[in-house]
């Protein structure tokens, strides 16, 4: 079986190791015989975890065909509506994409993310964003499906930029656009919400009192 590592745990035990187990078990059984005791002891509930690119609970049953993901808690695909790159976006250009020059159009929002120079009292140097690409790409197309659905609104787009990033650089473009304005708050605003819940993107700050993993809580 392959296990991945992301983010900090990529740190502490490498990207990734192979396991061979004879019968299936669960990967909260899996995880306290192989894992937990490089990691301080911590248990399942520390972390994340999904089995071939399906995020999935501690009561999930895995074999040695599987591939398992082990991930810090999240801190933020690709289609055309939903990217993450490495390169600048242009806001003007998200809402071109997205409005697709309809008339019904009524009601637009955005939202953007940006790299700030300070945290907890620390001035920031840079940035690095690091994401789990295959599982990142479906996951937020699933976010921007549901946010479609669920406020009735006409289309969104989310770009997430990865790598270095330095202070003042755009992170994330969301645009939501609907035939009234509230709908389009309401789904750009639970958009970057679920992003950072569910997508398996992660960010490291380097500051000029050192280096830190930024994670949220599951």
């Amino acid at each position: 079986m392959k296990i991945l590592y992301f983010a900090s745990l990529r740190e502490r035990l490498g990207p990734e190791e192979y396991f061979t187990i004879d019968t299936k078990t669960t990967v909260k059984v899996f995880f306290k015989e192989h894992i937990a005791g490089r990691l301080q002891g911590l248990s399942e509930d520390n972390f994340l975890f999904a089995v071939n690119e399906e995020m999935v609970g501690g009561d999930k049953e895995i074999s040695d065909s599987d591939t398992l993901a082990i991930m810090p808690p999240l801190s933020g695909g690709t289609t055309e509506m939903t990217r993450i790159q490495t390169e600048d976006f242009s806001m003007e250009e998200e809402f071109a994409r997205c409005a697709d020059g309809r008339k019904d159009v009524g009601g637009v929002a955005t939202f953007t993310g940006v790299v700030r120079d300070i945290s907890q009292e620390s001035n920031i140097l840079k940035i690095e964003f690091s994401h789990y690409g295959p599982m990142a790409e479906k996951e937020l197309a699933k976010v921007r499906t549901t946010a479609i659905e669920k406020f009735n609104i006409i289309n969104l787009t989310i770009v997430h930029r990865v790598g270095t990033l330095l202070p003042g650089d755009r992170i994330v473009g969301i645009t939501a656009v609907a035939r009234h304005r509230a709908p389009a708050f309401e789904a750009c605003a639970f958009a970057i919400d679920e992003l950072k819940k569910k997508v398996p993107i992660w960010k490291k700050e380097f500051t000029d009192k050192g280096e830190v993993w930024v994670e949220s809580t599951p």
